[in-house]
């Protein structure tokens, strides 16, 4: 072989891959666990976001506001709308449904009314949901004064 040809051998390339590799097996599983985290944080941002609009139009309207599954019965990770507890007909917000396949559970509460005070006024006690995505689980409680916490309790 000539003197004036360089590169790199097999072994220096073999070395490379497993090098590669090695910091691709470790970095895949918390890149992906982040997105789950992330996106955990956005969908329940968005119905933190809701239900205190819901709260806030109550206080605004001076009636009591209602937000519940689009669908009666139907799941609380679906389509949610807020609504006048006096005119159900008519739709003030509309809140997508969740694409992330994640679960939220309110227990038997098919709907949540703050009355014209912004408190809540259907269910009768404060109110936890928990929000899963796979291995993050996040909590939403409503207090009886309408209070809206992340990950606390009233």
């Amino acid at each position: 072989m000539r003197k004036d040809c360089r590169g790199f051998s097999l072994v220096e390339l073999l070395l490379v891959v497993i090098f590669i590799t090695i910091l691709a097996t470790m970095v895949i599983p918390a890149y992906s666990g982040l997105i789950q985290r992330n996106r955990a944080d956005a969908e329940l941002s968005e119905l933190t976001r809701a239900l205190h609009y819901a709260r806030l139009e109550a206080i605004d309207r001076g009636t009591s506001l209602r937000i519940a599954p689009a669908t009666s019965g139907a799941a609380w990770n679906t389509e949610l709308k807020a609504v006048t507890v006096a005119d159900t007909a008519t739709t003030l917000r509309v809140v997508p449904a969740m694409t992330s396949g994640a679960t939220l559970n309110a227990g038997s509460i098919t709907a949540i009314d703050f009355n014209n005070f912004g408190g809540l006024a259907a269910p009768s006690s404060a109110l936890t949901l928990t929000y899963t995505l796979g291995t993050v689980t996040r909590t939403l409680t409503i207090c009886l004064n309408g209070r809206i916490v992340q990950g606390g309790s009233c």
